[in-house]
């Protein structure tokens, strides 16, 4: 029993002393659909609560350029949904989905240009009740920006709420009612759902409720990297780029889903 506990605080001690040793190096790579999740881009004190899920928009771009230079292929929704309609590769070379939580208006500042400039594609995951408020997008700038053809939007519910905490009708109303607004105003069918708070804003009771509203993808923050081509029948897992991280830590998150123990 004592010489368990002395390993145990020995691994403690590695982990604490040397924190390349935390990162997932000796992981094995995983081959697949990667889809890496954003939250803010911008620039942030380190000290503040938002650090963690705001990268720079100087990293951010050298993260897209890293992807160009690896023969990652950024896809855009429509054909993540063709991979899912016809359960084909398309010859597409390392799958990368960019997913963005929330619609913060940094998002059409930073993240937007730099689609254009390296033709890459994302979603964007709205909070219905907060469009057009201070810090989010607005209607305008989400029609402009998908008339560009390289930014999807997606529903992220009406409020944000944790749906695991309310009772079905609650969640119904978050997850199609949302639905319907963004169906209202840009005249066609959504197809990505976001989950509140990641694995651990829903439970059993809510996915169903998703699909049977409509949605054919789902998305959690749920650490991994998923089948290629997409066949639909889990939640997408998502690797999470962190405020802070270098590329060699991107290169950890697209290779292992995630770049920390």
């Amino acid at each position: 029993m004592i010489y368990a506990l002395l390993i145990i605080l020995g691994i403690v001690y590695f982990l604490i002393k040397y924190p390349k040793l935390r990162k997932t190096w000796y992981w094995p790579k995983h081959e697949g659909l990667v889809a890496l999740m954003y939250h803010h881009i911008g620039v942030t004190d380190p000290n503040d609560e938002q650090f963690p899920f705001t990268v720079t928009p100087e990293m951010f771009e050298k993260q897209l350029q890293f992807l160009n230079e690896h023969n990652y292929t950024s896809i855009s929704e429509h054909t993540l949904y063709r991979s899912f309609m016809t359960k084909e590769k398309n010859d597409i070379c390392h799958p990368v989905l960019l997913t963005f939580d929330d619609g913060y208006e940094d998002f059409y500042t930073y993240v937007y240009p730099l689609l254009e400039k390296y033709h890459a594609y994302a979603i964007v995951f709205l909070i219905t009740d907060r469009i057009g408020t201070t810090g989010y997008l607005s209607w305008e700038q989400i029609h402009l920006m998908e008339k560009g053809g390289h930014v999807a939007f997606g529903s992220h519910s009406c409020s944000h709420r944790r749906l695991r905490s309310l009772n079905d009708e609650e969640i119904l109303h978050e997850i199609k009612h949302s639905k319907e607004v963004l169906e209202k105003v840009l005249h066609h069918k959504v197809r990505s759902f976001c989950y509140p708070f990641g694995a651990g804003g829903f439970d059993k009771r809510v996915r169903p409720q998703v699909l049977s509203a409509g949605y054919l993808f789902d998305f959690s923050t749920k650490n991994g990297i998923n089948p290629w081509p997409w066949l639909g029948k889990k939640t997408i897992l998502r690797a999470f780029p962190r405020g802070g991280e270098d590329l060699y830590d991107f290169h950890l998150q697209l290779t292992r889903g995630r770049s920390k123990l």
